[in-house]
């Protein structure tokens, strides 16, 4: 097994025995998404007039937050999260936990429309990238290696490409 950084690249096999898909059925499950059209289009320009610097390099750069720095790595209130380009939903409460990976995590999206995959080879890696589907910024990664009892999946997604929005119920912002 090789560590990088706050990662731990496991053998197939061992994501296979923990209920994950395989390698190849991920990438074949979200290949299908790279061909959307963004239904939100905007110019460079445009996304710089609404973003600050910071999120317009991990949202339309690619960019990552430094790990354990992002607003919602810790945050437990219910509620749903936003995409910070267009307000789209992308991810809710009820399936965000702690992995201690540095950044939030869910182990499922807020539905169907909310996200899409694609693959990235950037940094000499295979992952799959998430990107809201809406407006398609970059919101982080999908990997293998989430709760075994749910999806198997872990969205490790940058806080900075959210906008949190607490239920209205629980009274906190």
């Amino acid at each position: 097994m090789k560590s990088i950084g706050v990662y731990l690249i496991l053998p197939v096999a061992a994501l296979l025995s923990a209920g994950c898909q395989s390698n190849k059925s991920i990438k074949q499950s979200h290949a299908m998404n790279e061909k959307s059209t963004p239904a939100v289009i905007k110019s460079n320009e445009e996304w710089k007039q609404i973003l600050t610097d910071e999120e317009y390099y991990v949202l339309r750069e690619a960019g990552t937050e430094r790990p354990f720095m992002g607003k919602y790595t810790d945050t437990d209130d219910k509620g749903n999260y936003y995409c910070k380009a267009c307000g789209h939903l992308i991810f809710t409460s009820d399936t965000k936990y702690h992995s201690g990976c540095g950044w939030p995590a869910f182990y499922d999206k807020a539905g169907k429309s909310a996200v899409i995959t694609k693959m990235d080879y950037s940094h000499g890696m295979t992952r799959v990238e998430v990107l809201c589907q809406q407006c398609h910024s970059h919101l982080g990664h999908v990997f293998e290696d989430g709760p075994a009892d749910k999806t198997g999946l872990r969205y490790c997604i940058n806080s900075i490409s959210m906008e949190f929005k607490p239920d209205s119920t629980t009274g906190k912002p």
